[in-house]
């Protein structure tokens, strides 16, 4: 106990240096602490489910179909039963969004689940009121914990009816019985719910008759198999179960092929369309952890530069120790045990700041950050970095300071700075890891601004979409309505807005491989959306038009398999009459579009084809384009006439440019982390550099009044003082800039239209840094420079 009161006295002496020192560690560990608890995070997702080592979901993709769906067709649930390596099997429809009725109000309802016995064990849901196995019964639903406090309140919500009036693809489907309350969703699954509702009853017929009989992919399956089986073997016996199905040669896709997909990747490594959560596949987690070392190794060299600058200062203290008998391991001990204290003290003041700041770090990254104190990690990663940061400094100490310099040498001081080598490589190790960051956000900025603004080959800007849900009525009358607006320049109709999942259809009836994704519209959309034909066969005295329009490159390879658009048209008309028409392949061509990007810069342009009709099942989406006048006046039109034909509906709309700067959430997200985490780089090195060249300058001293004395210049001082600093940042420049280069051409990897890898970037990178390191320098040098020689020649 007196040891410790002493070395907490000699800690608190240096009150300036302690300040810094912890100020710098509490950055790098909240830092570090944030970015890796939340990889933690992400990567236990479904950890807590028993078996989930086990559990898959069955994917099922038509050949020669780029596009993968979470849901898979129906007849996978009907194969499960002759697979005797699944031990449950789960068939279940997810509705993101619908409409339901509790009394007499009407509302939109996220997560519904329509599921079955199996899908209650296989991911455990605990029931808080009730029996679960009330959902065998027909027209049941269960109410998550939440959903029961924000509807009925204190209320014993059993008994209470729910009538389902729009879910997925259905309508009218009727009343349904509350028997009992469920816990809500674990924070940390790939899905969440808040009503499962039975498949008996009013579904029935859809999961006993519809599902398994179309080759359609609307229902989610999952195995749960024997401990020690096979996925793929599993897979291969779903495929064999279709070869023998009569389905298989029914209209549509005769090739699928069938994967068994782990749930223990699903939220870090699936991108397939129709996810049951958003996933966070798009963001690269490996660059979180990445990150966080990055900044903890930062602020980690910073806090044993610090540390050694000051044993140095100390020399004479630890050689008068060392002289009177004390051995290397006491005085290793000594300053691990204020190091230690350090440690523990920035650790608590970090764990503190995480807390305060976490609403802001959510808001700002657009991530779910929480610590769960309960879980392991958390007190691993503390002790780990408390750890290292003890490991760090002994290996420093004992190999580099009591290792090469001797009792004899500690006390004349012959052990400065200016000597050591050591220092001089861990800053310049510093200096290197800010500019490969410096860099990394530059380019990071310049690519988010070269897809965000490369042509897309449709107009994005002033664009709304409504969700039309009421697919019952006739849109016609809306939509007319809304072009009488002064402020509406156009209306279209679509079953899909741009980067929602599309159909498709095989080309193979065309005379070519692969398939084309299709979108249901009318043409009206493709006015709407300023897509601009290069080919145009649309009969202009035409009540409707009807029709597919592809895009340019889905022509050129049937102009390089047919030669003319004619024998295109004899060859689609010979199919046609020996019948191998599919719903699409006697379709007439009537255009050709430009070509667009549907998704994303991520992904290269493929095949393509709008079909064209007035069908009402093509409004599923409105698309209305708005003057450059006022949007907010432009918003307001719009809700007027849709309270006039919707009045009980909630408008659910969003606008276009938003929708596809979603796209590119990722990098987003990237830059913002590299923005932030960049600024921290530079303010520990500022601390770092600063309080470095303050001793240096403290060390110099006697130095600097003979120079002065002698008739130096303030000029020649500073430029003495800031030299070594220069040369530091030059050396770090030549080490980074390499590192840097193939960090950054590895990630443009990830886009198929990417930016240059421009040498500004380097450059301003390296010159940012510079000036950093001068700005920080020059202001100690000033001060050691302006000093009076007088007191400069007593120190010491």
């Amino acid at each position: 106990m007196y040891s410790l009161k002493i070395t907490i006295r000699r800690l608190l002496r240096d009150k300036a240096f302690l300040l810094i020192n912890v100020f710098g560690l509490v950055i790098g560990i909240t830092s570090f602490l944030v970015l890796f608890i939340h990889v933690s995070n992400e990567k236990s997702f479904d950890k807590h489910i028993t078996g989930h080592e086990n559990i898959y979901r069955i994917n099922s993709t038509a050949r020669g179909n780029p596009s993968k769906w979470a849901r898979s067709l129906g007849i996978v649930h009907s194969a499960s039963s002759e697979i005797p390596e699944v031990e449950l099997a789960t068939q279940f429809i997810h509705s993101p969004v619908g409409t339901i009725k509790i009394n007499d109000n009407s509302l939109q309802q996220k997560d519904i689940f329509w599921v079955d016995e199996a899908f209650i064990k296989i991911f455990e849901v605990k029931a808080t009121l009730g029996n679960l196995s009330e959902l065998e019964k027909p027209n049941t639903v269960f109410i998550t914990e939440d959903f029961a406090r924000k509807h009925y309140g204190n209320l014993n919500p059993v008994g209470q009816i729910i009538k389902f009036e729009t879910a997925q693809y259905n309508q009218d489907i009727g009343d349904y019985e509350v028997r009992g309350i469920v816990k809500n969703a674990h924070p940390k699954t790939h899905f969440k719910y808040e009503l499962l509702a039975s498949q008996k009853g009013n579904m029935q017929k859809a999961f006993e008759k519809t599902l398994p009989t179309l080759k359609t992919l609307w229902a989610y399956h999952y195995f749960k198999l024997q401990k020690g089986a096979s996925p793929e073997l599993v897979a291969k016996k779903i495929g064999a179960f279709w070869d023998k199905s009569s389905l298989k040669q029914e209209g549509g896709p005769k090739e699928f092929d069938f994967s068994l997909f782990p749930i223990d990747d699903i939220h870090l490594k699936s991108d397939f369309r129709f996810e049951l959560r958003e996933s966070s596949s798009k963001i690269n987690i490996s660059l979180f952890i990445i990150v966080s070392f990055v900044i903890l190794l930062v602020s980690l060299l910073n806090f044993t530069n610090l540390t050694i600058a000051k044993l140095i200062k100390r020399s004479k203290e630890l050689g008068l120790k060392k002289f009177i008998g004390a051995n290397r391991w006491q005085i290793i001990t000594q300053v691990l045990t204020e190091v230690l204290i350090v440690c523990i003290l920035a650790m608590g003041i970090s764990l503190l700041s995480i807390q305060l700041v976490t609403p802001f770090i959510n808001q700002l990254f657009d991530i779910d950050f929480k610590i769960y104190y309960h879980e392991p990690v958390v007190y691993w990663s503390i002790f780990a970095v408390i750890g290292l940061c003890q490991a760090v400094t002994a290996l420093f100490i004992a190999i580099f300071f009591l290792g090469r310099n001797s009792t004899t040498d500690m006390l004349a001081l012959r052990n400065n700075f200016s000597g050591s080598y050591l220092l001089k490589s861990l800053l310049v190790g510093q200096v290197a890891i800010v500019i490969v960051l410096i860099s990394g956000t530059f380019l990071v900025n310049k690519q988010i601004d070269f897809v965000l603004n490369k042509p897309l080959g449709f107009d994005k800007e002033n664009i709304v979409v409504l969700h039309m849900k009421d697919l019952k009525r006739d849109a016609g009358v809306f939509t007319k309505e809304l072009r009488q607006q002064s402020q509406v320049t156009g209306v279209g109709m679509t079953y899909q807005y741009f980067g929602y999942p599309t159909q498709t259809m095989s080309l193979e009836g065309l005379g070519i491989e692969g398939t084309a994704e299709v979108v249901s519209a009318n043409y009206d959309y493709l006015k709407t959306m300023n897509i601009k034909l290069i080919e145009n066969w649309i009969n202009p005295t035409a009540d409707t038009v009807r029709g597919m329009v592809i895009n340019n490159h889905l022509y050129k390879r049937l102009m390089e398999k047919h030669g003319s658009i004619e024998a295109l048209n004899a060859f689609q008309q010979s199919q046609v009459a020996q019948g191998g028409q599919n719903n699409y392949q006697a379709i007439k061509f009537i255009g050709v579009a430009e070509d667009f990007n549907y998704n994303s810069a991520h992904e290269n342009i493929g095949d393509f084809v709008f079909r064209l009709d007035e069908a009402r099942n093509r409004a599923r989406f409105a698309h209305i384009r708005l003057g450059n006048e006022s949007l907010h006046a432009g918003m307001d039109a719009i809700k007027k006439v849709w309270n006039v034909h919707y009045p009980n509906q909630e408008m659910d709309y969003f606008f276009m440019d938003e929708k596809i700067a979603q796209q590119y959430e990722a990098e987003s997200i990237l830059s913002r982390i590299l923005f932030v985490f960049s600024g921290i780089g530079i303010l520990i090195s500022i601390i770092g550099i600063s309080a470095l060249s303050l001793f240096i300058s403290q060390q110099r001293t006697k130095e600097i009044g003979i120079r002065k004395v002698n008739g130096a210049k303030i000029s020649e001082v500073m430029v003495m003082l800031n030299k070594n600093f220069i040369k530091w940042v030059a050396i770090a420049f030549i080490i980074a800039t390499p590192i840097a280069y193939y960090a950054m051409n590895k990630w443009l990897e990830n886009f198929a239209y990417k930016t240059t890898l421009s040498w500004w970037i380097f450059a301003l990178a390296g010159v940012l840094a510079l000036g950093i390191a001068l700005l920080t320098v020059s202001w100690q040098s000033w001060r050691a420079a302006t000093r009076n020689p007088v007191e400069a020649l007593r120190y010491e």
